[in-house]
């Protein structure tokens, strides 16, 4: 569960609680508000501005180049990222139905390690995100990671279940 703690000043400060019965603390951060960017959650790995649509115009957005991109288990960087809005489109989750701006957020980087590593390595991450104006935040995205021999390394999917 993604608790928000406290907006103030354009900056959001929330709690991600896993099942409690894993054991697992709370985790707080401050993901970027205003600007296209990246934050890492310990549990989830690097996500992508939860609340870039409740600063900002999505509508005039466009692209985005330039935002710092966070390197992948601390390991591989050097990425390139670019963001751009696609549109607004319908979407559901199980939270229901929301009128969301699409927007596609692309990472690339040039292989590091040698044949050994090409199963393994990522050189590629690809975002859907869908923002409902109405929830101030993201509704839905999708995740893939691509490495270096052209597999699909992971694909995930993060859906609104509920909100007040």
């Amino acid at each position: 569960m993604i608790g928000v703690q406290s907006v103030a000043a354009g900056q959001v400060t929330d709690t991600l609680r896993a099942d409690p019965s894993a054991g697992v603390p709370a985790e707080v951060r401050n993901p970027p508000a205003g600007a296209p960017g990246f934050v890492n959650w310990s549990l989830l790995g690097n996500e992508f501005s939860p609340y870039l649509g409740a600063f900002t115009d999505l509508s005039a957005l466009g692209t985005q180049r330039g935002f710092t991109t966070p390197s992948v288990d601390g390991q591989w960087g050097q990425w390139y990222s670019e963001a751009r809005v696609l549109g607004q489109e319908p979407v559901t989750v199980p939270a229901g139905r929301f009128n969301a701006y699409k927007v596609e957020v692309s990472s690339n980087r040039q292989p590091s390690g040698g044949a050994g590593s090409m199963q393994v390595e990522p050189v590629r991450i690809h975002y859907l995100i869908w923002y409902a104006p109405e929830v101030k935040r993201y509704v839905k995205m999708q995740r893939r990671v691509i490495v270096a021999s052209g597999a699909e390394n992971e694909k995930d999917l993060f859906e609104l279940v509920a909100h007040r």
